[in-house]
């Protein structure tokens, strides 16, 4: 599979990711952070509608799991590895990361 991503589209909404159902999977991303029940629900109808239940049941998953190791990371304290750190020091510029709150925790 030759699959072109276009990291940008995951924090500029004007990019387009590349990945089918990008847009949809974002707009289900953001709703799981927010605190707006109704937006939430609007996003699972249209992860049904496009790409069934099982996707949604999928995504749910994996932003559940990433959150859980995420947070259980940061809350003993685990920094991001050397190896890790210099490589992406452009693209944790360029898009802004280094700014996330998590990062203080994660970043060393």
């Amino acid at each position: 599979m030759n699959l072109k991503i276009n990291l940008a589209g995951i924090f500029v909404p004007t990019e387009d990711s590349g990945l089918a159902y990008g847009e949809e999977l974002l707009d289900f991303a953001t709703a799981i952070l927010g605190n707006d029940l109704s937006a939430l629900n609007s996003t699972r109808r249209v992860l049904v509608e496009s790409m069934g239940e099982d996707a949604l049941v999928s995504a749910a998953i994996t932003a559940a799991v990433f959150s859980l190791v995420d947070r259980a990371a940061n809350g003993i304290g685990i920094n991001v590895e050397p190896m890790i750190l210099e490589p992406s020091r452009d693209f944790r510029e360029e898009f802004g990361i280094n700014q996330f709150p998590s990062a203080a925790n994660t970043l060393g």
